[in-house]
């Protein structure tokens, strides 16, 4: 009498079937009913366990044990492994992680189903479908491939082969980098250097503003400075025409006190003309007088023929006094000739003032200073 059994070892021991030998027949635990058959030949020491509609639950060691009362010698049990081959699923590509710049993200690929395990492999394709290698930091295990700060030029294509001894399968998936949306400190930081920006254009204005500001006040300085320029030049002509009218109005002055010196010419030869007038008048007298005395003269003829004698002396001298007389007439009447002339002079002088100097201020100037000789 014996009992045999068998067992499979997964992560614990199942019953499969047991046969016991004084009754000739196997239990079948309920997980293998309908499709497992035991048969056992105690003439041959064997046992066969046949196994149908076999899936990936069936994979294991499968143990034979043999149970004889007060036998404790030989080998009682024997083991075996069966693999069910099945090809692998369709993986599944997934992206865990935003992908957004400089994110880290992470691409899963996983077969439900194959036997042996599948093993995974991940390859990448540019957006032109140009394949291309990964960046060094990226880490790619158990079908799980490990991206780290990505960027635009992580976009393209990535796809994922599963494969076993019996098949193989693959699953692709688009990957598409956008920029990332604002976070809390992203916001901070695009505020920051948003201030930042704005206080430096502040800054620059203020300083242009200042720059023009003195530039303006120069050139105002520079307007006035030429101003004053301008008036002092100005301010000079008009002292140096007051200096010119004074001094042409010290020439006119002058002019009219040569008018005056030669008018008191005139009047002292108007006097000398009277004096010599008298003395004329008095030599009328004198003929008369010596018309009576040649009327006396007649009657005492050759008494006084000495003083007749000395009469004609006396009109000698007196015809050289007339003569003087004439040429004191002819060099004072050439002095009021050039006092005439001087007068032309000093007009010409007024007039080569006014058209070579003041252009036109002629007028003014006579308007001005004909008040004060008229």
């Amino acid at each position: 009498m014996f009992i045999l059994k068998w067992e499979i070892i997964q992560n614990n021991k199942n019953s499969v079937a047991t046969f016991y030998s004084t009754s000739n027949r196997a239990d079948v635990s309920p997980r293998y009913e309908g499709r497992t058959t035991l048969a056992v030949d105690p003439a041959k020491l064997a046992s066969e366990l046949h196994l149908t509609k076999v899936t990936m639950e069936d994979n294991g060691n499968f143990q034979c044990t043999v149970l004889i009362p007060d036998d404790d010698e030989g080998t009682p049990s024997a083991s075996t492994s069966v693999l069910v081959l099945v090809p692998p699923s369709p993986p599944i590509c997934t992206i865990q992680g935003k992908a957004e710049y400089w994110n880290n993200i992470t691409l899963t690929c996983m077969s439900e189903e194959g036997s042996p395990n599948p093993l995974y492999e991940w390859k990448s394709y540019s957006v032109d479908n140009r394949p291309r290698s990964f960046p060094p930091k990226t880490t790619e295990k158990h079908g799980v491939l490990s991206l780290f700060n990505i960027s635009r030029e992580f976009s393209g294509f990535f796809i994922c082969t599963s494969t076993n001894q019996i098949a193989s399968s693959s699953c692709n998936l688009t990957l598409a980098v956008m920029p990332g949306s604002m976070s809390g400190a992203t916001a901070g930081i695009i505020v920051g250097v948003i201030a930042a920006v704005l206080l430096l254009a502040i800054l620059i204005f203020c300083c242009c503003r200042k720059k023009n500001k003195k530039a303006k006040y120069t050139e105002g300085y520079e307007i006035h400075l030429n101003y004053l320029q301008y008036k002092s030049q100005h301010r000079g002509s008009h002292d140096r025409l007051d200096d010119n009218r004074d001094h042409y109005r010290g020439s006119r002055d002058r002019l009219d006190d040569n008018r005056d010196r030669y008018r008191g010419s005139s009047d002292r030869l108007d006097d000398n003309r009277d004096h010599y007038r008298g003395s004329r008048d008095r030599l009328d007298d004198n003929r008369d007088h010596y018309r009576g005395s040649r009327d006396r003269l007649d009657d005492n003829r050759d008494h006084y023929r000495g003083s007749s004698d000395r009469l004609d002396d006396n009109r000698d001298h007196y015809r050289g006094s007339s003569d003087r007389l004439d040429d004191h007439r002819d060099r004072y009447r050439g002095s009021h000739d050039r006092l005439d002339d001087n007068r032309d002079h000093y007009r010409g002088s007024r007039d080569r003032l006014d058209d070579s100097q003041h252009y036109g201020s002629r007028d003014h100037l006579d308007n001005s200073e004909r008040g004060r000789y008229d």
